[in-house]
């Protein structure tokens, strides 16, 4: 069924969106009385073309007030950060305490943690993803994708044990 629009409308005229009876520009619209009930019927055919139920419908669950599943502290990183956040904890290096003195915590431990520890005690710039993924790539003979991934987790872990500043991805070291 199509509507007649009349001369001079506005172009919000009958919009499903737009039309809004306390609104200072419809209370005043001279077209007011004529786009309220197209509004209205727009407004149905809107909420059938997407399945959204009108008023008197349940209401829909608010994500912000759920209470989450999961302890906040695990939900901040991925699984595999979190695997290696709690692997730090447990094998008490003090990263922190020994990247203050210059000292790679990760000198015994695994190959490319000790890399990246290096390369935050010995570059003069912030340190980003793509160069530690590259030198994870040449020193280890890693691809692309495993080298991004265990740049991405380094860098996750030791911001989060508080070990580097992160920002907007360039991490350097927390000094004392």
């Amino acid at each position: 069924m199509n509507a007649i629009i009349p001369p001079f409308a506005p172009g919000c005229f009958g919009s499903a969106l737009a039309y809004e009876e306390t609104a200072p520009v419809c209370s005043i619209c001279v077209f007011s009385e004529t786009c309220r009930p197209l509004h209205e019927r727009n407004l149905l055919i809107l909420r059938e073309r997407v399945g959204v139920k009108g008023k008197g419908s349940k209401k829909a669950k608010n994500p912000l007030t759920e209470k989450p599943s999961a302890h906040p502290a695990e939900m901040t990183v991925p699984k595999k950060v979190q695997a290696l956040i709690e692997k730090l904890d447990s094998s008490n290096l003090r990263v922190t305490e020994s990247f203050a003195k210059g000292i790679n915590p990760f000198a015994s431990s695994s190959n490319f943690l000790k890399i990246a520890g290096h390369l935050l005690l010995k570059m003069k710039q912030p340190l980003d993803r793509h160069t530690l993924a590259y030198a994870f790539a040449s020193k280890l003979g890693w691809s692309e994708g495993t080298a991004d991934s265990h740049a991405r987790m380094a860098i996750q872990a030791l911001t989060h044990i508080g070990a580097v500043h992160n920002v907007d991805g360039l991490i350097t070291l927390r000094r004392g």
